[in-house]
């Protein structure tokens, strides 16, 4: 990504079309209410929205994942009518301008250390934009809503976690 940028976009534009026609395949063979790629048991979305994980963009700079990355991120959630919503669970804040200006990327979900930064994410992406949190000890529910207000924020627990109250 370093020493020959340009091979590394050609090398991801080849990955994200293969990601995309595996996507368009889903989306052809099973009925749009019933497709939800996301984990079954507390991370979920309406139907006509996709999904992708992001975790491992924490380990590439913001400069490398603007210009190399985001573009091809966006694409992919462009297969969905309603975009889609991104999976991150490091520290992933320096991405946050790349994020914002993806039109296609409706959500993200974080979960673990990106739930510690839950005000900045608040604060700094699209109003348009909403987070799926799922809580832990560094961001229980109710310092959440603290944060947020309620606004933008989907809560992807269960009402009996004893992580869901400090």
């Amino acid at each position: 990504m370093l020493v020959e940028p340009e091979n590394a976009v050609h090398d991801f534009g080849v990955i994200n079309d293969l990601l995309k026609d595996i996507h368009q395949y889903y989306r052809s063979i099973i009925p749009e209410k019933q497709l939800q790629p996301v984990i079954s048991w507390n991370r979920t979305q309406p139907p006509g929205y996709g999904q992708l994980c992001g975790c491992t963009s924490q380990l590439v700079s913001a400069e490398a994942y603007n210009t190399q990355i985001a573009s091809l991120d966006n694409e992919l959630l462009g297969v969905y009518p309603k975009g889609g919503m991104m999976h991150i669970c490091g520290r992933h804040t320096q991405h946050i301008p790349a994020f914002k200006a993806m039109k296609n990327l409706k959500s993200i979900q974080i979960n673990d250390r990106a739930a510690h930064d839950l005000e900045i994410y608040f604060n700094e992406l699209r109003d348009d934009q909403l987070i799926y949190l799922n809580p832990c000890p560094g961001m229980p529910v109710d310092k959440a809503m603290d944060i947020t207000g309620g606004k933008r924020l989907v809560i992807a627990d269960t009402i009996e976690s004893p992580i869901a109250v400090r």
